[in-house]
């Protein structure tokens, strides 16, 4: 029992720190982001493979329902998305306009390769960690709604200490939907493709033209 619980509280950890100093990069967004992102989450994911709880493979398996499922949300969350922004960007308030504007100029891919590090990477990066090791073992201990809403507080906490409001605030309605998602359909499957759907959506079409 010892020697297989050890290395799990270490990766445990270890994918802990990658979800802190993942923030940290999106937060300085640096040349050549794209790149370090695609390393960056190379890395992290078999971190966080390694702290999931057991049963990973499984919650990982693609079924049809699942997958369509994640692409209704995904489409659902990008026109609620779409309209919020439209509200306090142009409708009832231009507050979000300059920061809207300063994130898409940071983080807008142009081209194919950025836009597959997003949906192929980043977004399932985000997710294993998120959802497959925070929420999975936050509601082993405190029940699966806690569990949900500390992980989606976390996330939003990591977001806005590193200095990303407009991201933080964008985390609480998706984050508590993908993490819904995924204790509703015990798989990480809907909620990893509506993350990367709504991702590629909001970079492609909702970019200051």
């Amino acid at each position: 029992m010892t020697t297989t619980a050890h290395p799990r509280r270490w990766a445990l950890g270890a994918s802990a720190g990658a979800a802190l100093a993942w923030a940290g990069l999106v937060a300085h967004a640096p040349a050549g982001f794209f790149v370090a992102a695609a390393v960056f989450c190379l890395l992290w994911l078999p971190l966080s493979a390694a702290a999931a709880p057991p049963g990973l493979a499984a919650r990982l398996r693609p079924g049809p329902a699942d997958l369509g499922l994640g692409l209704l949300s995904g489409l659902l969350l990008f026109a609620a998305t779409r309209a919020f922004l439209w509200l306090f960007c142009g409708g009832l308030s231009d507050a979000l306009c300059a920061p809207t504007a300063d994130l898409f100029g940071r983080f807008q891919p142009r081209g194919l390769a950025p836009a597959l590090v997003l949906g192929l990477l980043v977004a399932p990066a985000e997710e294993l960690f998120w959802r497959g090791v925070a929420q999975a073992w936050l509601a082993r201990r405190f029940g699966a709604e806690r569990g949900l809403a500390l992980a989606v507080l976390a996330a939003a906490g990591v977001a806005l200490a590193s200095g990303e409001p407009l991201l933080a605030l964008a985390t609480l309605p998706t984050y508590a939907a993908w993490g819904a998602l995924a204790a509703w359909r015990g798989s990480l499957v809907p909620a990893l493709v509506s993350h990367a759907t709504w991702t590629l959506l909001v970079a492609g079409f909702l970019a200051p033209r």
